[in-house]
């Protein structure tokens, strides 16, 4: 069998493990063709950041809140260069880089990035804005932090914090922790609350 052959194997029973939810057999496997894949075809082919990207939502079903940290701030920045904020691989590794930021106790960024994709999402998709928003609100109201920095400049600024600044004051009046739905897609879509827009 060709290497070709052996990458396609292999891929074939990553991808069967994943589907089965079996997430450390799949997180290996991938593993396996990432590295392989960064040194024969280098760190910004498709199939290596599709490799990795796979890596990202098997260390999320494991916990794994390190290593996702350390994975997604790689992928997020490629992605970021080559797809843009807005593009829809972006926005899961954004939503599975805040999550881990989340689980390893580091809000402020966490509410940053949160903010900096809601503000990518603005024109294209306000129900997922609004989603991510809302959690980055839920986060600075529990913690009482100042406005998160976006790791990037915001291209709708002052809506989005103006509409941060809403959501927050909401929140922090109207809902407890128990009252909240936050998840790995930011505050759940059936939670009341100010629109953003």
């Amino acid at each position: 069998m060709t290497d070709t052959g052996v990458l396609a194997k292999i891929e074939e029973e990553a991808a069967q493990y994943l589907s089965a939810g079996e997430w450390a057999h799949a997180l290996a496997e991938y593993s396996v063709l990432r590295e392989i894949r960064s040194r024969r075809e280098g760190p910004y082919s498709i199939t290596y950041l599709s490799n990795l990207h796979d890596c990202v939502r098997c260390m999320s079903q494991l916990a794994l809140w390190s290593d996702s940290d350390q994975a997604c701030r790689e992928l997020h920045n490629k992605y970021v260069r080559t797809h843009g904020r807005s593009e829809a691989q972006t926005v899961d590794v954004a939503k599975h880089w805040a999550w881990a930021l989340v689980h390893l106790g580091q809000l402020p960024p966490a509410t940053g990035l949160y903010l900096m994709t809601a503000d990518a999402l603005w024109d294209t998709d306000p129900a997922q804005a609004r989603q991510l928003l809302g959690a980055a609100a839920a986060y600075r109201a529990r913690t009482g932090m100042d406005t998160p920095a976006s790791p990037r400049p915001l291209l709708h600024e002052p809506a989005v914090t103006a509409a941060l600044a809403d959501l927050t004051t909401w929140l922090a009046d109207a809902a407890t922790d128990d009252d909240l739905h936050l998840t790995i897609d930011g505050l759940a879509a059936d939670d009341p609350g100010p629109s953003p827009h």
